[in-house]
């Protein structure tokens, strides 16, 4: 199955990491606190972020994904799960470097010292 296609390969990308904040059937991958990719359960296929919405709409002409839903901006595509390994290996690596390259140092939820704001 897809699923555990995506969480295999996203397991290898230094300091990814799986969550579910939006309930048990929504997985989302992240680095540095940001998202890089997302899927549901009963989804259609996986989310990943491009390097805006100019590059989502060229690789939207040209092949199958389409906007993904509830990504709206930041250039955000759905790759359908027919979409061959290899190219869903090449989006979820481009996603991921853009992301690592947006926010080389952000973390999720770090506590300031001494409960500051």
């Amino acid at each position: 199955m897809r699923h555990e296609f995506v969480d295999r390969f996203c397991r290898t990308l230094p300091e990814a990491q799986k969550d579910q904040p939006f309930g048990p059937d929504t997985v989302v991958w992240k680095i540095h606190g940001h998202m890089f990719a997302a899927y549901t359960e009963t989804g259609a296929g996986l989310s990943v972020r491009t390097a805006g919405m100019s590059h989502a709409l060229a690789i939207i002409r040209r092949s199958r994904p389409a906007s993904a839903p509830y990504l709206t901006g930041g250039g955000w595509v759905l790759l359908p799960w027919e979409t061959p390994p290899e190219e869903l290996r090449a989006r979820l690596r481009e996603s991921y470097d853009l992301v690592l390259r947006d926010w080389p140092t952000a973390t999720s939820h770090k506590a300031a010292p001494d409960g500051a704001p």
